[in-house]
């Protein structure tokens, strides 16, 4: 795994992030917010690592540093609706399943160490096993 390139997707997330948060604290309607992706960041990580990560060790690893820079924002969004009360976009209904601000930031700690992780990285080894049988069959 290429220690610039994911140095690059985490600096990717966190800026997004980062600008997510500020717009929608500044009062952009979360219709347009929605734009502003980090899932989209994390999406063309995980192909790029799943394509150029040569074992699953390694896209274990690079699964773990895409999601880590995205839960530390959703950490910190979430912990500043918990502790003001203004909501953000972060805590939107269709995201938050019906849970309180601080259950919610709960789920965002166990998810983003346990299922979050391993779903993208169950993603990676498709991906990276369907491009392997893909290069293989052309080869031959």
């Amino acid at each position: 795994m290429s220690k610039p390139a994911i140095a690059l997707f985490i600096a990717a997330i966190l800026l997004v992030g980062a600008i997510r948060f500020a717009l929608s604290v500044s009062g952009v309607p979360d219709a347009t917010v929605k734009y502003v992706s980090m899932s989209a960041v994390i999406i063309v990580g995980m192909v790029y690592f799943a394509l150029t990560c040569k074992t699953w060790k390694e896209r274990m690893k690079a699964a773990y540093l895409l999601i880590l820079p995205y839960m530390l924002v959703e950490g910190a969004a979430l912990g500043y609706t918990v502790a003001t009360g203004n909501r953000t976009i972060f805590h939107a209904a269709e995201y938050s399943f019906g849970m309180t601000p601080f259950w919610h930031f709960i789920g965002h700690l166990v998810g983003g160490v346990t299922w979050e992780p391993l779903g993208v990285f169950v993603v990676m080894q498709v991906i990276g096993f369907v491009a392997s049988r893909a290069l293989s069959f052309r080869q031959n």
